[in-house]
């Protein structure tokens, strides 16, 4: 019953946080705002995470503090970037992220045995690694074939749209695994409480932070 019920509660924040998002794409500036709302709660989850759990030395608390300008507040700026270009690639940014994630889920769950890196995160295989990748692609091309209708769109070639796939796998992989290690580090199990069901806001973008400046540079690399 209470796995049923947290299931059922996941289910709901998942999907309100996902129309946020889709929201606020409407344009540039709804887009902007929610996106500094939600980096200026990460900042606070982070920020809550190194006070609560313990008092590192002032050598790491420097490091910590250095850490986030990279780590949370890069993103940010990489992300607008891509979205003032063409909100079409932030829409596939998002869109690719969670396509990975629920796929590299259900192909881990199903068919894994073989670890990703299990000191880091002992439930990632390599199994749902490459399930995610080839159902992100399949998107991606599925992607290409609904936009392109509209001249609007006409911004890249199939190819490219598997590129960007590729490149949204592999580090937002990267970037749920460092999360991963951050978390254990600190010893907690979650970045926050923010959104029932889910932990934080770090839980849920974190692959995110590390795919959206990867997608700018790949996208600056083929002349967007």
């Amino acid at each position: 019953m209470k796995a049923q019920s947290n299931f059922v509660m996941r289910t709901i924040t998942g999907s309100v946080f996902v129309i946020v998002i889709l929201a606020s794409m409407l344009n540039f500036w709804s887009f902007f705002v929610v996106m500094c709302i939600l980096w200026s709660l990460m900042i606070f989850e982070y920020g809550k995470l190194l006070k609560e759990n313990g008092k590192p030395s002032q050598i790491r608390s420097f490091g910590y503090s250095f850490l986030a300008y990279f780590y949370i507040i890069l993103p940010f700026f990489c992300l607008i970037t891509v979205y003032s270009k063409n909100p079409l690639y932030a829409l596939a940014l998002f869109a690719f992220v969670w396509v990975n994630d629920t796929f590299a889920y259900l192909f881990g769950i199903t068919f894994g045995k073989h670890k990703l890196f299990e000191r880091i995160s002992p439930k990632k295989t390599w199994e749902g690694f490459f399930g995610g990748l080839i159902a992100t692609i399949a998107f991606s091309i599925m992607f290409f074939k609904i936009f392109t209708r509209s001249p609007k769109f006409e911004t890249l070639s199939i190819g490219q749209w598997i590129g960007l796939a590729i490149v949204v796998v592999i580090f937002g992989t990267i970037g749920d695994l460092f999360e991963s290690y951050l978390k254990r580090s600190l010893n907690v199990k979650d970045s926050g409480t923010i959104l029932p069901g889910h932990g934080g806001l770090l839980d849920r973008l974190d692959s995110i932070l590390f795919a959206a400046p990867a997608v700018m540079v790949y996208l600056m690399l083929i002349n967007w």
